[in-house]
């Protein structure tokens, strides 16, 4: 019996250690888009990820909470949404390959305007937030990385804004159409009408167009 305990203690452990592998190279490369961290900088950094994982429609972040951690998705989708006048409208997505979290609410330690939820089985590796902090402070290397990180947060929250306030549906939808077909697959409808700002019954007509 002991033995048997051990062993399927032994293949946890090596799952865990394989799973970390292979999403850390994932992260390695997301990260070395932007900057070259030595090898022990880079040691130093993957030390602090935790994995994770969230059953479908799992809240992950509620209004009003402090958003403790940065999340790396490698399965699934998870997205952001705010409430107003007891309607969602939703301010983006994030799946394989991409960062999640409330960045604001997570850089600022401050209670967050917005919520997230898990649309599908979703796994990933996250940071907290004063483990991030800390590398921060000590690497000048990650330091950079999260400057140029939310520069192009900034920049593609206010081309976003730009869309809505200035584009037409038809151009909105296209745009996305364009830039992540694959999202259509991944997102159910109702949710990327509400992000594209138009109605479930004009966003269904445009996607009746493209098929």
């Amino acid at each position: 019996m002991s033995k048997a305990i051990k062993n399927d203690s032994d293949l946890k452990r090596l799952c865990y250690f394989r799973f970390m592998e292979e999403v850390l190279q994932q992260l390695e490369k997301k990260v070395r888009s932007l900057v070259q961290p030595t090898d022990e900088e880079w040691e130093a950094f993957t030390q602090k990820w935790r994995p994770f994982s969230f059953d479908k429609n799992h809240r992950v972040t509620n209004l009003g909470e402090i958003e403790p951690y940065f999340y790396f998705v490698t399965k699934g989708v998870i997205r952001g949404y705010f409430i107003k006048e007891g309607e969602e409208f939703n301010i983006g997505f994030s799946y394989a390959g991409e960062y999640s979290g409330i960045y604001d609410s997570f850089m600022l330690q401050k209670p967050s305007q917005y919520a997230l939820e898990a649309l599908s089985e979703t796994s990933g590796i996250r940071i907290k937030h004063h483990d991030l902090m800390a590398l921060f402070d000590e690497y000048k290397v990650f330091e950079r990385w999260g400057r140029l990180f939310n520069q192009g947060i900034l920049a593609g929250f206010g081309i976003f804004i730009q869309s809505i306030l200035a584009d037409s549906a038809e151009d909105r939808f296209n745009r996305l159409m364009q830039q992540s077909p694959h999202i259509f697959q991944l997102v159910p409808q109702k949710h990327l009408a509400s992000y594209l700002g138009m109605s479930a019954e004009t966003f269904s007509r445009m996607r009746k167009k493209t098929m």
